[in-house]
């Protein structure tokens, strides 16, 4: 996530313009791992107003401003976490609501094929919500292991293994 410091120490207190830089400054990357997680374009959009309003309320209490990013990110993940167990009980990311896959993952332009693009929806999709996360935190959003073990509140080492364990059933999956 790509954000300015010092909008963060402003938004802490109270700078409405401080705030909007930031709102405009993440909203694609929060919205990414939002839909990536959850799989749905519209929970996903409802997932990251949650998000920044509960930001906006409580940015001032944010003790250390370099973690923002973990910060609002923590926030993001309980939301989405709430609204995958009011809905699902499984989540996948095909969903015939959702027409425009390549806008929201950026991945227009990167192949044409839209066989692939479904293919990479659907081993997403056999993937629990956890290693979805992590899969979405570590690879797409490129977070260390260690961030994403704060984020998450698991050992390092557990969100490695699990990353692992997960890219080998894409592969697999992609593969077959």
């Amino acid at each position: 996530m790509n954000y300015e410091i010092n909008d963060v120490e402003k938004a802490k207190v109270g700078n409405k313009t401080a705030f909007e830089n930031l709102y405009s400054a993440v909203y694609r990357d929060l919205y990414k791992f939002a839909f990536y997680t959850i799989g749905n374009s519209e929970q996903a959009k409802d997932a990251v107003s949650e998000t920044f309003l509960d930001a906006y309320k409580g940015i001032g209490k944010l003790k250390n401003t370099d973690k923002f990013d973990i910060w609002i990110i923590k926030i993001l993940s309980g939301k989405c976490k709430r609204q995958m167990r009011e809905k699902y009980d499984k989540v996948t990311i095909q969903n015939p609501k959702v027409i425009q896959f390549d806008e929201l993952t950026g991945v227009e332009g990167k192949t044409d094929n839209k066989e692939e693009k479904i293919d990479l929806e659907r081993a997403m999709s056999i993937l629990n919500k956890t290693d979805r996360m992590i899969v979405t935190l570590c690879i797409i959003e490129g977070y260390k292991s260690e961030e994403v073990g704060k984020i998450l509140h698991i050992k390092s080492s557990t969100i490695r293994s699990k990353l692992n364990r997960s890219l080998n059933k894409l592969k697999k999956y992609l593969e077959d």
